[in-house]
């Protein structure tokens, strides 16, 4: 296996050869970019023969792989290929269902391969929303209140009674998987008992293990680490200022924020007790009542806004890549500025557009949401010093070329 000889400076990555996949996904490009930059030969493989990510200037070669959601059997053995025929020395397996199906038979792999995602086990202790919560009552993280489901006919036997609405409704897996294939899920609202009860009838994704959870009003903060094992290495904030869906989903807009002290001790804890290896997003919302941070999930993978860290000097993966070198920083890697934004444009015009087309009141905007007027103004505000641009890029246009003209193939369809 190739090794970096230090850190990321000064450092020959000309002879790695390294494999990322997802390429339709930002968090790819910026991954890409990033690698690019550092010398590495950046290989890309996505769904499609054309994804931003190998349209950047910095991939070496693109290749088209069976989709894993649909095809994860099919998928596994494609990349598989790849490592081998390609020679690849690193693999980043980029989202939820590639790092399972790569995982799922990571013994396949040559030892001289490095796969940057943490083990099974680890992904599947923080990936089971009703284990992790479990967890960190038992470490005193604050949750917001929870009902864990078994399964459908669980919550009509029990008859379960809800004192507050609205709740949230969520799968205990973001991923469901099946040998022929990988269903997502999404987060579900009920205003009622009746709703509620309406959706357990109704949602096949309810059929398997669910929690019922209150809503915690306030702003949804990100605390974005690379971690060894017992401490973190590297650590990053930001704050969703506009999703899309409006009513909560990808960020859109972020800002970088300062670190908070109990986010970091709260990831800290959680992460230490399940020796975590990597990086890892641990998503937190401050409760307006109280203003203690409620753990929301933790997402074992890079993060979609990660071109904001990239671009704030927090180069995660950079640093990602040589820790699975065996080469750590001396010290935490956490010096930023808060206040810097991350603008996704096209995300940001779909943001509006939702919200031109339905009427506020019934899009289920979180408080706080900026008006129609401020969201224009970012949108095409320009030289603004303190706004990164996430997939466009004056040094490296044709990703962002691209994405408009699949954006724009959609509409005419």
């Amino acid at each position: 296996m190739l090794r970096a000889q230090s850190g990321t400076t000064g450092s020959d990555f000309s002879s790695m050869n390294v494999l990322i996949t997802d390429g339709e996904n930002r968090s790819s490009l910026a991954v890409a970019r990033s690698l690019g930059k550092l010398g590495c030969n950046v290989f890309v493989s996505a769904t499609r023969e054309k994804s931003i990510s190998s349209c950047s200037k910095f991939c070496r070669k693109a290749f088209q792989t069976p989709d894993p959601m649909s095809a994860p059997e099919d998928y596994r053995k494609r990349v598989l290929e790849l490592v081998r025929t390609e020679s690849i020395d690193v693999l980043f397996p980029m989202t939820e269902q590639s790092i399972y199906c790569i995982n799922s038979h990571r013994g396949e792999f040559s030892d001289e391969v490095t796969i940057a995602c943490a083990p099974p086990d680890q992904m599947e202790s923080i990936s089971n929303k009703s284990k992790l919560f479990d967890l960190a009552e038992s470490l005193q993280v604050p949750v917001p209140e929870t009902i864990r489901v078994a399964s459908a006919d669980d919550f009509f036997n029990r008859k379960i009674r809800i004192e507050r609405f609205p709740v949230v409704v969520k799968s205990a897996y973001s991923k469901i998987y099946f040998t022929n294939g990988i269903v997502s899920s999404s987060v579900m609202y009920a205003s009622d008992c009746s709703e509620l009860g309406k959706l357990f009838e109704t949602k096949e994704i309810l059929l398997h293990p669910s929690l019922i959870q209150e809503i915690i009003p306030g702003e949804g903060t990100g605390l974005f680490t690379l971690f060894d094992s017992d401490r973190h290495l590297a650590l990053f904030s930001h704050r969703r200022l506009l999703e899309k869906p409006p009513s909560g989903g990808v960020s859109v807009l972020s800002e970088s924020v300062k670190l908070d002290e109990n986010m970091v001790s709260y990831a800290e804890k959680l992460l230490s007790a399940v020796g975590w290896r990597g990086v890892a997003m641990v998503e937190f919302k401050r409760d307006k009542r109280d203003g203690i941070p409620k753990l929301m999930e933790i997402n074992g993978r890079f993060w979609g806004s990660l071109q904001l860290a990239v671009s704030c000097g927090i180069d995660f993966p950079a640093l990602c890549l040589n820790y699975y070198l065996g080469n750590n920083p001396p010290a935490t890697v956490s010096d930023f500025s808060a206040g810097y934004r991350l603008k996704w444009f096209l995300g940001m015009l779909d943001h509006l557009l939702i919200r031109i087309k339905k009427r506020d009141a019934i899009v289920n905007m979180p408080p706080g949401t900026p008006p129609l007027s401020r969201v224009v103004a970012d949108l095409f505000s320009v030289g603004d010093e303190m706004t990164f641009s996430d997939v466009f890029d004056q040094k490296d246009l044709r990703p962002f070329l691209h994405e408009l003209k699949c954006y724009l193939l959609h509409f005419v369809h």
